[in-house]
């Protein structure tokens, strides 16, 4: 029997019209430049600067602690608002992270959201031949 291998090639975006390129940018990306240093004299010389680069990821819905404490007068965390609430905060930030610009082209992304069952031995960033 043939194994499957996942595709991981970054999937086809569309054009960049003009709005995308000179819109306001998103804050996706926080860049901060720093530690200028000088080397050599002269006609040689040349600065260096230290880069640092993080993504903005939107942060999880809050854990429910408390809910899980036993002997409450509720369901706790079986309880019908509650899992109704998990739901909707589980939606919103699967939404934020399937929208960012960054995520959105990724094929794993894809793969999470869409396969109905999970390579467990998938690596991002490692293409396997067949």
């Amino acid at each position: 029997m043939a194994e499957t291998v996942a595709d991981t090639r970054r999937l086809i975006t569309k054009p960049q019209n003009l709005n995308d390129a000179y819109g306001p940018p998103s804050n996706f990306l926080e860049i901060d430049v720093s530690n200028p240093q000088t080397v050599g004299v002269g006609r040689g010389r040349f600065t260096t600067y230290e880069i640092r680069v993080k993504v903005v990821v939107p942060p999880l819905p809050g854990k429910a602690f408390l809910r899980q404490l036993p002997f409450r007068g509720d369901d706790g965390i079986f309880d019908d608002s509650f899992i109704e609430e998990r739901k909707q905060g589980l939606e919103q930030f699967i939404n934020k992270v399937a929208g960012h610009p960054l995520a959105q082209n990724e094929r794993c992304l894809h793969m999470f959201l869409q396969d109905e069952i999970i390579d467990k031995s998938y690596t991002p960033s490692k293409i396997r031949h067949a």
